[in-house]
């Protein structure tokens, strides 16, 4: 897998998406109110009651690579459980899934709580050979509970923390499943983060490893699932960013990676620089509007593989005035991509005076373009005339808000030769007028 390292600059920090050479990704990257059985998920415990839906928005983790991707999936007590599979099985090493998990509701605290997490074979739906739990404080009135883990199914004892963790908070957690030679040899692990994304395993779970009692080892893990437990046990949660793969790395690209953007007027330039590269084909640049989707605006050739930094730029040129987004798909050869998102809103605002630009290209044929300026609303004139002073045609006549605005003239049916296009414009008790040349050479 590419590894990329993108250093830090006036402190933009963006998040990126997980390389699709893991096992498992869901960013629930759905519609509002989508059931995720539309989405490559079975229902199978009760099926047909509190179905899960993905819900706005998707929930956040600074430099996570699901973060803010798609939006959350919402689960409550005493409803429809759902599993989908791995691209693959696993079957042997370690498993590692990751996720964001948010809690508005903790029950059971004298009890074992409920699970809401879990890893299963390819057949069985009752064999949990990995739990995620949560219950309440003990202590009423706290708005503090515990993860837990377990191993196996029903009987196996759930090993819990303190109850340290905040209602209403977003936390990652990693659930680690180890393959181990022998009978019912096999450990799971937990690791909670309230910050922070640490590039390596740390030694130290924050429970287990912990065996468990009952059942015997899987052969192979092929499914996650998720699970709404009882009315007086289980918690109501979203959960986001469920990433399935064999090593610490691949579930937790986490280099911090950023990149910075510079506003000139209508342009918008983007500065990122990679520490190393491996295998990097290169940068895609997508742009989208606040409520619009994505669409790719240019290619940036990558590097291959490198050890020493490197530095790209892209410009995108003469946008209107507004609201815009943007992000790098970095591709490797093998196909493979990693998400980087800007992490501020780029606003093109509005002129401070009047102008018309010089048309580009110049000389041209057939077809040119022309910038004009607007600070205020404005009645807006543009005409063209030939050498003679014999007006040609009318490239605009309307009214325009305030902004920048960009005029494509085909001059498919005008002889070749020198013109003249003038701007009349009257706004906020402001006139304006501008003349100047073009040449068309056919």
């Amino acid at each position: 897998m590419k590894r990329l390292f993108l250093l830090l600059s006036f402190l933009l920090v963006s998040t990126y998406s997980y390389s699709q050479s893991g096992y498992f990704l869901e960013n629930f990257d759905y519609p509002d109110g989508d059931l995720i059985t539309s989405h490559g998920w079975t229902a199978y415990s009760g099926a047909g009651t509190n179905s899960i839906r993905a819900i706005l928005p998707g929930l956040t983790y600074t430099n996570y690579p699901g973060s803010g991707i798609g939006n959350m999936a919402r689960m409550v007590q005493t409803g429809e459980d759902a599993y989908k599979f791995f691209d693959s099985s696993i079957i042997s090493g370690n498993v590692y899934a990751s996720f964001m998990v948010r809690v508005d509701t903790a029950r059971n605290p004298s009890g074992a709580g409920d699970s809401y997490f879990l890893l299963l074979d390819s057949t069985s739906n009752t064999s949990f050979y990995a739990r995620v739990w949560i219950r309440d404080s003990s202590t009423a009135g706290t708005g503090k509970f515990s993860f837990g883990i377990s191993k196996n199914a029903t009987g196996a004892a759930v090993l819990y923390s303190p109850a340290e963790y905040l209602i209403g908070t977003t936390y990652l957690v990693v659930l680690k499943y180890e393959f181990i030679t022998g009978v019912q040899n096999d450990q799971v692990s937990l690791f909670v983060f309230s910050s922070g994304l640490p590039g390596s395993e740390p030694a130290i779970p924050t429970l287990g490893p912990h065996v468990g009692t009952t059942n015997s080892d899987p052969s192979a893990l092929f499914r996650v699932g998720l699970r709404q437990g009882g009315s007086s046990t289980a918690a109501n949660l979203k959960i986001d960013g469920i990433y399935v793969s064999d090593t610490w790395d691949h579930a937790l690209p986490v280099e911090l990676s950023s990149f910075t953007s510079v506003i000139n007027r209508r342009d918008v330039t983007l500065n990122w620089t990679t520490a190393s590269e491996t295998n990097n084909s290169g940068f895609e640049i997508e742009r989208s509007t606040v409520s619009g989707s994505w669409n790719k605006i240019g290619f940036v050739s990558g590097n291959g593989t490198s050890t020493t930094p490197h530095s790209y730029s892209f410009v995108d040129r003469g946008l209107n005035s507004g609201k815009y987004n943007y992000r790098l798909k970095q591709v490797d050869f093998n196909g493979n991509h990693e998400y980087f998102n800007l992490n501020n809103e780029v606003n093109v605002g509005i002129p401070v005076k009047f102008d018309l630009s010089q048309n580009y290209p110049n000389p041209f044929n057939p077809s040119t373009k022309i910038n004009f300026d607007l600070p205020y609303d404005s009645k807006v004139n543009i005409k063209l005339f030939d050498m003679s002073g014999r007006e040609v045609g009318t490239l605009v006549n309307d009214v325009r808000t305030a902004g920048y605005y960009t005029v494509d003239f085909n001059a498919s049916n005008v002889s070749s030769g020198v013109y003249f296009y003038r701007i009349s414009a009257e706004g906020s008790g402001n006139n304006f007028t501008m003349t100047k040349k073009m040449m068309l050479v056919k």
